[in-house]
């Protein structure tokens, strides 16, 4: 939402000029090029919007809203419209300029890996209600239910029917299996599933099971030999557990 017809400098110093703040011009000047320096766009500040790549777009749109030195930014997905190499660039420039600002951030998102990078403390909020509130760490060990759990990790957590494995709490109904929870055991495991498909992503695969008609998604050696049909045995460690209403409860 940049104006077009303005160079990137006059859409960075355009808030600055409104009449209720009267900034001194040259104090306008030196806060955007101290903005500009920030975000890697000085050498672009007399370009017109419209000659600016998305990512630097991006950039003057955030420089815009950093130049007014507010005590909280709310950002609302602010990369959601960029392409995935983009948002993975972008991320680690607003972690970088939220540490050298020193500036508190609330960051909307519904992106898990910006969450799970950026924050400091996480909200999960379900149906308008915050939910959890905890560093990264905190939510993804630690989640109060099973939507919690869904919201974080990568794949995602398997839920499960709390009869597939023996030994579950008493009032558990679901188990929640992290890639992490699985292994695959080279002998006789708790359970025996069938691989329906493998993704290869180079350092690890992602394995796609039948588990007693559940699908089941955990990692595996990319260099283990196999193919759709072949039977695994699974062993489960540390799950959580999940009462009729998604609650955790402990093991």
């Amino acid at each position: 939402s940049l104006y077009p017809h303005l160079t990137v400098f006059e859409n960075m110093a355009f808030a600055l000029r409104a009449p209720i703040r009267r900034v001194p011009e040259a104090d306008i000047r030196a806060k955007v090029e101290e903005v500009a320096r920030l975000l890697h766009i000085e050498t672009k500040l007399q370009n017109k919007a419209t000659q600016l790549s998305g990512g630097q777009m991006q950039r003057v749109a955030i420089g815009r809203a950093l130049v007014r030195s507010p005590s909280i930014y709310l950002m609302d997905e602010p990369l959601s419209s960029l392409d995935a190499k983009l948002r993975g660039e972008m991320r680690l420039e607003l972690k970088r300029i939220q540490t050298d600002l020193g500036a508190t951030i609330l960051y909307v998102t519904h992106d898990q890996t910006e969450a799970m990078t950026m924050a400091s403390r996480i909200g999960v909020i379900e149906a308008g209600r915050l939910m959890q509130i905890g560093t990264p760490r905190e939510i993804y060990e630690n989640p109060i239910n099973a939507h919690v759990a869904a919201r974080l990790g990568q794949p995602a957590i398997n839920l499960l029917p709390a009869d597939i494995f023996s030994g579950a709490p008493r009032g558990a109904k679901t188990i929640g299996a992290r890639t992490e929870h699985l292994t695959i055991a080279r002998g006789s495991g708790d359970v025996s599933a069938t691989v329906t498909r493998i993704e290869h992503l180079g350092d690890q695969s992602h394995l796609h099971l039948d588990l007693g008609g559940q699908p089941v998604v955990t990692l595996s050696n990319p260099e283990a030999t196999l193919g759709a049909g072949d039977i695994v045995s699974l062993c489960l460690n540390n799950p959580l557990f999940f009462d009729a209403t998604g609650r955790r409860i402990a093991a």
